[in-house]
């Protein structure tokens, strides 16, 4: 099977697969920093050693341009965290622990199906509720004599009903679910039809589907619209923000307040910023 290599500078696979931003990817465990994942229209294998990364998969086609940019390799991360470690002793810190950590761009009604999932959720059960609706919808992939599937479109998830959602593990989320793919064929809803909007009129577009929220929202916002300017807020962040920049208000601080300061602060890089953070506070490391 063909293998592409590419050299990569500030990156790191563990640390980005692991931040809390995406759900189908697998460690697996007889292969060193080896992941598996089914990404746009296909089964992607990746290992990293030191600043190479090994890639094999079922579709050798355009498969460079698929990893630069599902993985923003484009972009200079480097002069990124060099930047946002000059903003205080905090991020600083947060940053040199886990040096390496890039924005996913991943498919926005993937995206946007998973997040509506993730609400009140936790990530083994997310991961289960997606491949399951992947295995029932999707088309499926054979490599390296396993079965995969690739997230269905909205067209494939057409007849599909509340019930059999539900059957997925989604449980209450099955309506939204359903109302969202709905809305989707109906209005004919795409990102590059979106993607000229501003971040505000996005936000409140995604804001009038059922079971999106300001943090789910968000994290659509970041992890699949480019917009690194948003700065997602869940229990780990609002932790970690309180502990760091409120410690002496935090019985009366709120969530607007702290965007309000990831605004004033740390600006276009507050997406960035926010999964350092995150992946620091999660792992103990701050």
């Amino acid at each position: 099977m063909d293998e592409i290599i590419l050299d990569v500078e500030c990156f790191n696979l563990k640390y980005t697969l692991e931040c809390g931003q995406c759900f189908r990817w697998k460690l697996l465990p007889n292969e060193d920093n080896t992941y598996i994942g089914v990404i746009s229209d296909r089964v992607i294998k990746i290992r990293q050693e030191k600043d190479k990364l090994y890639i094999k998969s079922n579709k050798i086609d355009n498969l460079e341009s698929v990893v630069y940019n599902y993985f923003d390799l484009y972009k200079n991360y480097n002069d990124i965290e060099n930047k946002i470690s000059k903003i205080d002793k905090n991020i600083k810190k947060a940053v040199n622990n886990s040096s390496g950590i890039r924005i996913l761009n991943q498919d926005f009604f993937e995206t946007v199906i998973s997040y509506i999932i993730s609400a009140n959720n936790n990530i083994p059960r997310i991961s289960r509720s997606i491949n399951e609706i992947s295995k029932r919808y999707g088309k499926k992939i054979i490599f390296e004599n396993n079965e995969y599937y690739l997230f269905p479109t909205p067209n494939q998830l057409a007849n599909a009903t509340e019930e059999d959602f539900r059957r997925c593990g989604v449980g209450f989320r099955a309506k939204y679910i359903k109302d969202t793919v709905e809305q989707f064929l109906n209005d004919n809803i795409s990102y590059k039809e979106l993607s000229n909007k501003s971040t505000e009129e996005l936000r409140n577009t995604l804001l009038k589907f059922k079971g999106i929220g300001p943090k789910v929202a968000d994290c659509i916002l970041l992890f699949s619209c480019t917009r690194g300017e948003v700065f997602p807020i869940d229990v780990w962040v609002e932790r970690i923000m309180t502990s760091l920049y409120f410690k002496e208000q935090k019985d009366n601080i709120k969530k607007k307040d702290i965007i309000q300061y990831a605004d004033n602060e740390f600006k276009e890089y507050s997406g960035i910023i926010q999964q350092h953070l995150f992946y620091n506070v999660r792992e103990g490391l701050i």
